[in-house]
Formats: C-alpha cells, structure tokens, sequence
C-alpha cells in the first residue's frame, strides 16, 4: 500500500495543477486503475462505525487489482465496465470459509456526473449504478451495484479517482443478508480530446 501511495505522489508532482476539464464530448474517454478493498460484512445490520473497521472487516487488494473504462455519452452521463480481483480472509459471520478465496468482478456502470452541478473546482463528484458479476470459491453471483464516488483533477487529463461502491447480492445463499462494500482508489487518465491549440 505504501508504494501506491508513493505512486500517486509522483503523479500529482509530475502533473502539476494546470486547467481542468471534465470528461465530456472533448474527453469522452476516462480509464482508471488502482486499488481496492473488499468489506463483505455489509448488510442490513451492520452499524457506520463497521463499515469502517478496517481492521476486521476490509480485505485489501495489491495496487493495480482493478481496471475501469468509461465514454461520455452526453448530459453529464457515462457509461463504462470495470474488473477487479482480491483475496478474500476476512468473510462476512456465518459464511466463513477454512482458506483464503480468490475474489473477481465485472461491472457495467451508468455513471452521472454532479461536476457542473457541484462547481467545486477540480473536484468532481459523482453517482452510479448498474449490474455485476461477482466470482469467489467456485460460486458466481449477480448483483445490482450504487456507487458514489469523486475525480480529483490534478489536470486536463491526469487525475484521482476515489469511490465506495455497495455490491446488492442477488443470491443470499453465498453471501450476507445483502451484500458487500467496495472502497476503491486509483489513478484516472481522459483519453480521446479534440481540442487544438
């Protein structure tokens, strides 16, 4: 976790601060990736103060476990899909498993972004939801996905993208009454602009 941190350092002091620009029809294009824990002791019981006991609760991934890609498609909305994978030791009560279990996803996200609505500079917030596929000890599961999240644009293209992400499972035979949270950070890049100077 340290060398990710150190690797966000580098980017914000390679980039500087310059103009910021949104994703839109001159960036339709964002790609992120980074790294991201996994709480699957997140249901209908579960108290604020537990969604943040790290400690206990949250499995965390190696930096670079997670890939995202979205384009703009106009009025502030986005649509993208994005993969992950982690190690899962820390189980959701009653769903404990006797070794660690490999953890994958796919997930199709609409993503609206409040950036003009918020005006908060280079930060830009944002909401999602849409469907995933969760694969863990030779199970697989579907799950409806709200995500909130926000961009911190270092510049026009370079960027922090940090986001939790409630992960609805369909199939409460594999997981907790409910589901999993995923907290997420990384290091977002638009692509694809067709400004000149």
């Amino acid at each position: 976790m340290k060398n990710f941190y150190k690797l966000l350092l580098i980017v914000l002091f390679i980039f500087g601060t310059t103009s910021v620009q949104a994703q839109d029809e001159n960036n339709p294009w964002q790609v992120s990736f980074g790294m991201h824990a996994v709480d699957q002791e997140a249901d209908t019981a579960t108290s604020i103060t537990e969604f943040f006991d790290v400690d206990a609760n949250w499995n965390i991934s190696s930096p670079f476990s997670m890939f995202s890609v979205s384009r703009y498609i106009g009025s502030n909305l986005s649509v993208g899909v994005g993969m992950s994978f982690n190690s899962i030791s820390k189980y959701a009560t009653g769903f404990e498993m006797s070794e660690d279990s490999e953890y994958h996803t796919v997930d199709l996200m609409l993503k609206y972004s409040l950036g003009n609505a918020l005006d908060w500079g280079a930060w830009e917030p944002f909401v999602g939801v849409g469907p995933g596929s969760t694969w863990m000890a030779d199970e697989n599961w579907m799950t409806g996905n709200l995500s909130l999240g926000i961009n911190y644009w270092v510049n026009e293209r370079w960027g922090l993208t940090f986001q939790t992400e409630y992960k609805h499972s369909f199939d409460d035979g594999v997981m907790d009454e409910g589901g999993s949270m995923r907290w997420s950070a990384g290091v977002s890049v638009k692509l694809g602009s067709t400004d000149t100077d």
